[in-house]
C-alpha cells in the first residue's frame, strides 16, 4: 500500500513537472514567434500611431525580453514620446498618421503624446488623423493634427468633463457588511462614499475646481490648434453637436468627412507634396510607433554626464513593485544606484500615483530626502502626485507639474471591512480570547472595539502631523501653512502652483531642462531606472501562489479592479490594518 502511495505521488509529481516545462516551452515559442526580425524603415514612410492598448508612463526595458511581445499589455508613454522626436529628423518619415479613437491612459499622459506631435510638426512635416469615432480624450490627442478625418455615420464626443463617484452607505446598511472607517478629523471628503450617500459640499467644491481647472487647459489647446473662438466652441460642447460628423464639419471641430480608403489616398498625396502635389503616391508605406521605437538609432550626446530619470508609478504598495505597482524595495534601489553613480549628476523623479500605504511612502520618502542633500532632484508630476504620492515629492530640490496634473490629497485614513451585523442576523457567533487586557485587535464579525478604534486614530492622527511636517519642512512653509491647504484636498495643477504644492508648470522635458540647470550641465544623457523584473521572472515568481494579489492587480482590466477592491474589502476577512496616505476616492475624469 505504501509502495503505491509513492508511486502515485511520484506519478503525479512528474505529471506536475512536465506540465510546468511544457506551459514555459510554449511561451518560449510564442515568445521567439513575436520577435521583429530585421525591421528597416523604407523611404516615404508614414508613422502610425495606435493608442490600442492601456499607456503606462515607463515599463522598463523589454527590448531585450523575448517574452514581452507576449505578457506586454501596455504602451509606455517615454517610447512613443521618443519615436516621435526622433522621426521628425529622420527624413525616411514623411509623415504621422493617428488612428486612436480610444486613449486608455490619463489627461498628462495623452499630453505628453501630444506634444511631441506639436513638436514633429515644426520640423515641417503632416500629421493627420482618423478614427471611426472619436472619445474626448482621442479627440483631444487628434486636434493636433493638420486634418482631422471622420466617416458618414461617425462620430465625435466632446462634451466637457465630468466624474463619476459611487457611494455605499444605503448598501451597507441594508446588507449589514461595512467599512469602519478612521481618519484625521477635519478630513471633509476622506472616505465618503463609505459614510454617505451623496458627496458633501466641500467635496463637490473641490472635483467641479479641478474638472474646471482641467478643462481650461485641454479646451484651449483644441480651440487653439482648430481656431475656434471660445464662446463658439463652448457652444458646441455644451449643446454635444460634434456628434453628427456633418455639423463637426460644418464648425470646424473636423476637416473632412470621409472613409478609411479615402483618408489612405490623402495619405498618399501629403507623402507625394514635394514631388507632385496632385497626384497621390502608388503605395503607402505605413509603420506603427511601437516598431519604429524598437529599430530607430539615437545619437547620444558625447559626454559622461547623465541624469537619472527615475519613474515612480502606480499605488503604493510594501514589498517589491512592478510597472503598475511602487514598491519601497524596487524605487530605493533605484534612488540608492543614482545617488551612489559618480556619472549621475542630478535626477528627475516622474511621478504617477494616487498614494498608497503611509509606511511605503515613509520610507520612499527617506531614500528621496537623502538623495535630494547631495544630489539636485527635480519631481515631475504627470497624471497624479496625490497624497503618498506627494509624499514622496516633498524632499525635491524642485516640482514641476504637467498642466492637466493633479497633486495634494494632504491626508490619511483607514478601513476595515465588518460583517457584525449580517453575523448577528445568521446567528454567528464570535468570541475572542486573550492573555493581555488588549490582545485581541479586530474579527471581520466582532464589533470594533472602543479600545482598538482609539489605537487605530491614534496611528491616523500621528501619521497626518507627520505628513505635515514633511509637507512643511520641504516646501519652506509652516505646519499651520500646510494644514490650511492639506485636509485630503484635490488640487489642480495650477492652483498647486498657487498653494505652494509645485513650482513650475511643465511637462518632463522642462522638469530634465530644470534638472540640467540645478546641476549646471550643458550636455547629459538619460539614464532610466528602475529596472523591473522581466515579464517571465515575474510569471515564474507568481506560481507558488505568493504574488496573487500584484498579478491581479497587473493584469486585470482598471474598471475590474474597481469594483473588486471594495468587495474585496467587504469580503477581506483577516486582513490587518494599515494607514493609507492615499486618494480618498476615485476620481475618473473622461
Amino acid at each position: 500500500m505504501m509502495f503505491l502511495k509513492r508511486f502515485f505521488a511520484a506519478f503525479l509529481g512528474a505529471l506536475a513537472a512536465l506540465w510546468f516545462f511544457f506551459l514555459i516551452g510554449m511561451i518560449l515559442l510564442v515568445g521567439l514567434s513575436q520577435i521583429d526580425p530585421a525591421v528597416t524603415v523604407s523611404n516615404d514612410t508614414v508613422l502610425q500611431l495606435k493608442l490600442n492598448r492601456p499607456l503606462l508612463d515607463y515599463q522598463g526595458s523589454t527590448k531585450d525580453d523575448l517574452f514581452s511581445a507576449f505578457f506586454q499589455e501596455y504602451m509606455a508613454v517615454d517610447e512613443i514620446v521618443e519615436a516621435i522626436d526622433n522621426a521628425a529628423s529622420d527624413a525616411r518619415i514623411k509623415g504621422v498618421s493617428i488612428e486612436t479613437p480610444v486613449v486608455i491612459g490619463g489627461w498628462s499622459q495623452t499630453t505628453a503624446i501630444r506634444e511631441a506631435l506639436a513638436r514633429f510638426k515644426e520640423s515641417g512635416k503632416f500629421v493627420y488623423a482618423y478614427a471611426d469615432t472619436y472619445t474626448q480624450r482621442a479627440y483631444y490627442l487628434s486636434s493636433v493634427a493638420d486634418s482631422i478625418f471622420i466617416p458618414t455615420a461617425g462620430a465625435i464626443d466632446l462634451r466637457g468633463l465630468a466624474s463619476e463617484l459611487t457611494y455605499y452607505k444605503s448598501f451597507q446598511d441594508k446588507t449589514g457588511l461595512k467599512m469602519e472607517v478612521i481618519r484625521h478629523g477635519k478630513y471633509k471628503a476622506a472616505v465618503e462614499p463609505y459614510l454617505e450617500d451623496e458627496p458633501s459640499k466641500e467635496n463637490l467644491e473641490q472635483i467641479k475646481r479641478v474638472l474646471a481647472s482641467l478643462w481650461d487647459e485641454v479646451s484651449s489647446e483644441i480651440r487653439n490648434d482648430r481656431g475656434l473662438d471660445s464662446a463658439d466652441f463652448e457652444a458646441i460642447v455644451h449643446s454635444a453637436e460634434a456628434r453628427d460628423p456633418e455639423r463637426a464639419l460644418a464648425l470646424g471641430i473636423v476637416d473632412q468627412i470621409a472613409y478609411k480608403d479615402t483618408y489612405e489616398e490623402a495619405l498618399k498625396r501629403a507623402v507625394n507634396a514635394d514631388s507632385n502635389p496632385v497626384s497621390a503616391a502608388s503605395t503607402l508605406n505605413t509603420m506603427s510607433v511601437s516598431s519604429y521605437s524598437r529599430v530607430q538609432t539615437v545619437t547620444s550626446p558625447t559626454t559622461s554626464d547623465r541624469i537619472a530619470l527615475i519613474y515612480a508609478q502606480g499605488t503604493i504598495l510594501y514589498g517589491e513593485g512592478s510597472p503598475t505597482l511602487m514598491g519601497q524595495t524596487t524605487m530605493n534601489k533605484a534612488l540608492i544606484s543614482a545617488r551612489e553613480d559618480n556619472t549621475v549628476k542630478a535626477i528627475v523623479l516622474r511621478i504617477n500615483s494616487p498614494g498608497g500605504s503611509a509606511l511605503t511612502s515613509d520610507l520612499i520618502w527617506r531614500e528621496v530626502e537623502k538623495t535630494a542633500a547631495v544630489k539636485p532632484v527635480v519631481v515631475s508630476i504627470s497624471d497624479i502626485a496625490a497624497s503618498g504620492g506627494y509624499y514622496i515629492a516633498t524632499p525635491a530640490t524642485y516640482i514641476v507639474a504637467d498642466k492637466t496634473a493633479i497633486t495634494g490629497s494632504i491626508g490619511v485614513f483607514g478601513t476595515l471591512p465588518n460583517a457584525s451585523a449580517i453575523a448577528k442576523e445568521w446567528g454567528i457567533n464570535s468570541y475572542s480570547v486573550g492573555t493581555h487586557e488588549r490582545s485581541f485587535t479586530y474579527s471581520v464579525v466582532q464589533p470594533l472595539s472602543d479600545s482598538f478604534r482609539a489605537e487605530l486614530q491614534d496611528g491616523i492622527e500621528r501619521t497626518y502631523d507627520l505628513f505635515i511636517e514633511r509637507v512643511a519642512t520641504g516646501r519652506g512653509m509652516t505646519p499651520e501653512e500646510v494644514d490650511a491647504i492639506a485636509q485630503g484636498r484635490v488640487w489642480s495643477a495650477q492652483d498647486g502652483l498657487e498653494v505652494g504644492l509645485v513650482d513650475e508648470i511643465g511637462g518632463l522635458q522642462r522638469a530634465l531642462e530644470k534638472a540640467a540647470e540645478l546641476a549646471n550641465l550643458e550636455l547629459y544623457k538619460v539614464r532610466k531606472y528602475p529596472r523591473y523584473k522581466s515579464d517571465i521572472e515575474r510569471l515564474l515568481g507568481d506560481i507558488p501562489g505568493a504574488m496573487t494579489q500584484r498579478w491581479f492587480a497587473e493584469y486585470t482590466p482598471s474598471w475590474a479592479q474597481r469594483y473588486a477592491e471594495f468587495w474585496k474589502g467587504i469580503k477581506g476577512s483577516d486582513e490587518q490594518f494599515e494607514i493609507q496616505a492615499r486618494m480618498p476616492f476615485d476620481l475618473n475624469i473622461e
